[in-house]
């Protein structure tokens, strides 16, 4: 088995922001239109600009996820 072929940058900028304009333009049905590939595009732009604290696997961070599932259930 092969391993999945990584965006290069260039296609990760565009599939990122080709999801970023169906959001802004339908709001939450343009969520609906989004692709794998451009959600996962969007979230690696997200990681790489480094606006998130940490990382999700982080232990500090496992709290805060575990939390906020109890108080959406």
């Amino acid at each position: 088995m092969t391993e999945p072929r990584r965006f290069t940058q260039q296609e990760m900028l565009q599939l990122a922001g080709s999801a970023v304009a169906k959001v802004d333009l339908l709001g939450s049905r343009g969520t609906t239109l989004c692709t794998m590939d451009e959600i996962e595009a969007m979230a690696s732009v997200i990681v790489l600009a480094g606006v998130l604290p940490g990382q999700p696997t982080d232990p500090q961070r496992q709290a805060r996820f575990v939390e906020n599932e109890k108080e959406q259930s």
